[in-house]
């Protein structure tokens, strides 16, 4: 019976164990075995209304009350845990709580209810007030967290399903929205057609530096380095909602990019708010760019060979040109030679035939 007894606290804490890791908060209805609930905003009348979550404005030291409403859709009357707290975004850039075990430091701590549990009838309704104490010295700018709600069970194990409706609260003052591209990194690959283009792979990571909650509208360019003329440009897919001092990695690609050399790969951000709570300003578009270098490396071995080529022609030439040369120099003085042999074949020179005449007449006096 003790052995029966631990086997049983053993799945019991692998079950908490894998139904405590967090769960993404959403207003979609919960379904825990047998228990079902939901949650959405209440209007001051207690009433459903048409918000999907909270869009409040606060002051520093001012408390922003607001309803609640959590529906037992189970067949049985069940207790709930119902608190607030602070939310962030993934790595994906979603939007999600803080796991229950962690304690919120902003929104969610702010958030007050009157008691930490509530039970409700089968397929009942009940109307939770809270209200959000905003400290002194709470910063401009936007706050977001989330109501949640959870089953409360009669064991020691908390069974971590959560169903929950985001709170994004504005506190007035001066608003500075700001989203900022940065650690841009990218990549060219080529392809075997010499004279084909290839793809740029660029990873960046954007950060909400402001202090208001932004999506934004993005683009990817390429350009000449040494030109400044555009090879390719990508509009990518809108960016998801960052909260402020939130920062979501990126990657993005583009093709069709001709490599030039040094390659100019820029990521542009067009930054915008929530509709439903403008900010009365411009908001600035920012931009982060790397330099990489796409060298077409067929064409440029092609282009080697081509010269490598084109130097053998022509020093194969300029060795033609000198052997001729050479050629027609002793060609000339072989006849300069002949020329002078036969010269020298044919007799004296005029001036001895002239005194072996003067010698012979000279002879012929003495005889008379």
């Amino acid at each position: 019976m003790l052995n029966m007894r631990r086997l049983v606290s053993l799945l019991l804490a692998v079950a908490a164990g894998v139904l405590l890791a967090p769960a993404a908060a959403h207003a979609e209805p919960a379904d825990d075995g047998n228990r079902a609930w939901s949650v959405r905003p209440g209007s001051p009348e207690g009433k459903p209304d048409r918000r999907t979550h909270y869009t409040l404005q606060g002051t520093p030291g001012a408390s922003v009350e607001e309803k609640v409403l959590v529906t037992n859709s189970s067949k049985v009357a069940a207790s709930f845990v119902i608190y607030g707290t602070d939310a962030f975004n993934t790595s994906t850039g979603a939007f999600d709580l803080l796991p229950a075990a962690q304690k919120p430091i902003d929104i969610g701590s702010w958030i007050k209810f009157g008691a930490a549990t509530v039970t409700i009838e089968a397929g009942a309704t009940a109307v939770v007030p809270f209200s959000i104490a905003v400290p002194q010295n709470a910063t401009p700018g936007d706050h977001a967290g989330g109501v949640v709600v959870s089953l409360a069970t009669g064991t020691d194990v908390k069974v971590d399903t959560r169903v929950a409706v985001r709170v994004y609260l504005r506190i007035a003052g001066l608003l500075s929205p700001s989203l900022t591209p940065k650690d841009v990194d990218a990549e060219y690959t080529g392809v075997s057609n010499p004279f084909g283009s290839g793809k740029v792979a660029v990873s960046y990571t954007v950060e909400n530096t402001g202090n208001i909650r932004l999506q934004s509208r993005a683009k990817l360019v390429v350009k000449s380095a040494a030109t400044g003329i555009t090879l390719a440009e990508k509009k990518l897919t809108d960016l998801p909602e960052l909260l402020p001092g939130q920062h979501v990695p990126h990657r993005a690609e583009v093709d069709g990019v001709f490599p030039a050399g040094p390659l100019t790969v820029r990521i542009e951000l067009e930054p915008f708010p929530d509709p439903e709570q403008p900010v009365g300003q411009a908001v600035p578009k920012t931009e982060s760019h790397t330099i990489i270098w796409a060298w077409p490396w067929l064409l440029l071995l092609a282009f080697l060979i081509l010269l490598g080529g084109a130097g053998f022609l022509v020093r194969r030439q300029l060795i033609r040109r000198r052997l001729a040369k050479a050629q027609a120099e002793a060609l000339a003085r072989k006849r300069a030679r002949k020329e002078a042999k036969k010269a020298e074949a044919a007799g004296a020179k005029p001036e001895d035939k002239a005194e072996d005449k003067a010698e012979a007449g000279a002879g012929a006096g003495a005889s008379a």
